[in-house]
């Protein structure tokens, strides 16, 4: 099992790694298409799309890039503050993390927060106000849900879906999709607490770990008081099923979609073209 996440965890940087390069070879195949273009390979057309391309992409590798710093910047800044504020943890908290079997981290702050951060190394963070407010059973089902989110390295998710979402600005239908990824994986958070126990510990927990602390803002990480899928949660805990995506695939995502997609499937073509007219040539 761990070597199987290890392989998904590799997976996902991967796919980072590889969005990164991808979009500097595709301005490359792009500015070469256009220092070609008056041999018999390509023709206006092909350059006028390759022109756009360059256009296209180098604003996908900036928005990309952009978004990737911006949460490495705000997650330096959150494990900082973690490191100031963090206190000596509670017995309830030390009691609660051994029935869970997770390393928790409490921190001085009123507002009770529960949340997972780190990429590389997932650390569970609970404020002393949530401690205070929660039951012992409310606590441990706090820790279950986010050792969930620790054993799966979902804060890599979060990252890899805003990185992501931000290089494909122009294909809103990517954002849904992934979004719809990491409510997924908040909706097992829950449902794995619910089989360990119960589900009014559950629910207690889910309307007590309501805030985040300021320093969140931006950070890539899973926190068990996310309001925006709330509502989805609620319907989980009372009906025992899985509730509809609260990311819809609505017919305005699609239509939005549409010309991104356009330009990717000519985009593909042009270098299809290109690649068999070098291919003749130098054959």
């Amino acid at each position: 099992m761990r070597r199987t996440r290890a392989v998904g965890h590799a997976t996902l940087l991967g796919m980072l790694a590889w969005g990164a390069v991808s979009g500097i070879v595709m301005l490359g195949g792009s500015a070469a298409t256009l220092v070609a273009g008056e041999t018999p390979v390509v023709g206006f057309a092909q350059v006028m799309l390759a022109a756009l391309m360059v256009l296209l992409w180098g604003s996908a590798t900036v928005a990309g890039v952009a978004a990737l710093c911006r949460q490495c910047r705000h997650g330096i800044g959150l494990a900082v503050w973690v490191t100031d504020h963090r206190v000596a943890a509670a017995s309830r908290v030390v009691s609660a993390a051994a029935r869970v079997g997770c390393p928790v981290i409490q921190v001085d702050d009123t507002t009770p927060f529960a949340f997972t951060f780190g990429v590389w190394r997932p650390r569970v963070v609970v404020s002393a106000g949530l401690v205070g407010a929660a039951t012992f059973d409310e606590l441990v089902a706090v820790l279950w849900h986010e050792d969930f989110h620790r054993r799966h390295r979902d804060p890599l998710r979060v990252l890899m879906v805003r990185t992501w979402s931000a290089v494909f600005f122009f294909v809103p239908l990517v954002r849904v999709l992934l979004q719809r990824l990491l409510d997924r994986q908040e909706l097992r958070a829950d449902r794995v607490a619910v089989r360990a126990c119960g589900v009014a510990p559950v629910a207690g927990a889910l309307f007590k770990a309501t805030g985040a602390p300021e320093q969140a803002t931006g950070t890539a990480l899973a926190a068990m008081g996310d309001p925006a899928l709330l509502a989805a949660r609620v319907t989980q805990l009372e009906t025992g099923r899985r509730p509809v995506s609260r990311t819809s695939m609505g017919s305005a995502a699609v239509l939005t979609s549409l010309p991104g997609l356009a330009l990717i499937v000519g985009y593909g073509l042009l270098m299809l073209e290109v690649c068999m007219g070098l291919r003749s040539c130098c054959g």
